[in-house]
């Protein structure tokens, strides 16, 4: 199957890094999943994954990409934590979006 994007933006009414969560259809099976910073976000890193579903589960530094590989097999939601530094201001902030993997 094709990967999935994800892209992480800086929501100014929100003043924070911001990424839609993801539905991962189960005729997917495993997926690769692609995180990417648009021009509003200098950097993000990816920790908290699951790391019996997800391989790798962080990203381990500061990144404008990371890919991951959802095993896809465990249906359910799995949260996870984007830390995003704005690309102007320099300002950091946390968001907390899930994914889901559909039974």
């Amino acid at each position: 199957m094709p990967p999935i994007s994800a892209t992480v933006t800086w929501d100014t009414a929100l003043n924070k890094g911001t990424v839609a969560d993801i539905t991962v259809p189960h005729a997917n099976g495993a997926t690769v999943i692609n995180w990417s910073c648009d021009s509003t976000v200098a950097s993000f890193t990816i920790t908290g994954l699951d790391a019996t579903e997800f391989n790798p589960s962080q990203s381990n530094a500061d990144v404008t990409n990371f890919t991951t590989n959802d095993r896809g097999d465990t249906a359910g939601d799995y949260s996870y934590t984007v830390q995003a530094t704005h690309a102007l201001t320099g300002a950091r902030s946390r968001h907390d979006p899930k994914i889901t993997n559909e039974p």
